[in-house]
């Protein structure tokens, strides 16, 4: 996803605004994003989070009902999210409200006042989205298996963090966190839409220009990971059948041979109802409804694995077949035309993607805070094209060490 036609101004406070138009549309996507997320936690996690949900709790301006209200009432949204590295809150309205848009969300981003009342009621509600997870085994196992590869590197935090941490929040320490982390340097507005940007810049700078910010200490997000060794923890859970995720901390999102990688991971267990695992262990064999691989990167390190859910019954010879798999990519270079045809997959699955226009929002910030400019979509392609059948052999023989994979495997009670 990317694209090369957005344009980057700074406002006289230090914020910077990227401006993404796009034509015949009367939809816009804007929003402020963070370089803060659940890495930042600290000795606290789940705080990053916290503080997204209090945005909405109400303001020096306004009470909950009325931020809640504010976009609603003209068919409008407002939302945010946190991952491990970034916070995204933003909006989704007609382009003829972007000043109602741009005036919520800057009071919700820098006015929120954390209620004590308003803490306690939404330490409650956190709880039970973590206890939701807990019952989730297909989302539960990723967050785990990442605590268990990463172990005490800040990429390992929990984004939701547990009932403890979630519980010890208090005012002091979601002021903290906004103090250090919520600066126009920290920070950028990004919009998408068919909209001018000196309609843009005249609404951010009524809502923006009267906030006082403290002297901003930039931190260096990026900590050394190594991967001392393999772990393989079993766990007998109250659920119905068996969940299994394998695999190793890889490349970041700075490394170059992300791009092969990329390609080989949709290869193996993409979305694609072609991809090799899908192919030779559900359709072949009939083990597994929901069987993946997937392939994430992070400032300092990255993190490939390969998931199912099965019987128990069938979970010895569904890892085997994974592995069979793993061994074909290191040891089977791809013919011209499966080459091609895996090029052309992913390449289309990236601009079907890019055309979900809210997307962009992220994926331009992040670009941004993280390496100063977004990579077009076209830079991508180019990168995907150059990659060659010796190139993906070279890729699995590094990444593919099976007797390196942690696993993880949660089992049903006997």
């Amino acid at each position: 996803m990317g694209s090369s036609e957005y344009r980057l101004y700074t406002l006289d406070n230090g914020l910077r605004v990227a401006h993404y138009k796009t034509p015949s549309t009367n939809i816009l996507h804007c929003g402020y994003v963070i370089h803060a997320g659940s890495r930042n936690d600290g000795e606290m996690p789940g705080l990053a989070h916290f503080l997204e949900h209090m945005f909405f709790k109400g303001t020096k301006n306004r009470k909950t009902i009325h931020v809640l209200n504010h976009l609603e009432v003209v068919g409008g949204e407002l939302n945010a999210f946190t991952t491990k590295e970034i916070t995204a809150i933003y909006a989704t309205v007609q382009k003829k409200h972007l000043g109602r848009a741009i005036d919520i969300l800057t009071d919700i981003t820098f006015n929120s006042t954390f209620i004590e009342n308003e803490i306690q009621k939404e330490k409650i509600v956190i709880k039970d989205e973590i206890n939701m997870y807990l019952d989730s085994p297909e989302e539960n196992i990723y967050d785990e298996f990442q605590e268990l590869v990463f172990n005490n590197h800040p990429i390992a935090h929990n984004i939701l963090g547990n009932s403890n941490s979630v519980e010890s929040i208090s005012k002091s320490n979601l002021l903290s966190f906004v103090d250090k982390y919520y600066h126009p340097e920290n920070m950028v507005f990004v919009v998408v839409g068919n909209i001018s940007i000196e309609r843009v810049v005249n609404h951010l700078n009524k809502h923006s220009n009267n906030l006082k910010f403290n002297d901003f200490q930039k931190t260096n997000n990026s900590s050394l990971f190594k991967y001392e060794h393999p772990q393989r923890v079993e766990k007998r859970l109250d659920f119905g059948q068996s969940y299994a995720i394998m695999g190793i901390p890889t490349y970041s999102e700075t490394n170059q041979k992300r791009y092969p990688l990329f390609l080989l991971n949709n290869l193996l267990g993409g979305p694609g109802m072609n991809s090799r695992l899908n192919i030779a262990i559900r359709e072949k064999y009939g083990y597994t409804y929901h069987i993946e691989s997937g392939f994430q990167t992070f400032e300092d390190t990255g993190l490939f694995h390969c998931y199912l859910s099965c019987e128990e019954k069938y979970l010895k010879k569904s890892i085997e077949l994974i592995e069979k798999q793993l061994h074909k990519l290191k040891n089977d270079a791809l013919g011209r035309i499966q080459l091609s045809q895996a090029k052309n997959q992913l390449i289309g699955q990236l601009v079907l993607a890019n055309e979900a226009r809210s997307g962009l929002i992220l994926h331009i910030g992040k670009g941004i805070l993280k390496h100063g400019k977004a990579n077009s979509i076209e830079e991508t392609i180019r990168n995907i094209q150059s990659i060659s059948a010796l190139d993906l052999m070279d890729v699995a023989n590094e990444v593919l060490k099976l007797d390196q994979f942690s696993h993880l495997y949660y089992l049903p009670e006997k």
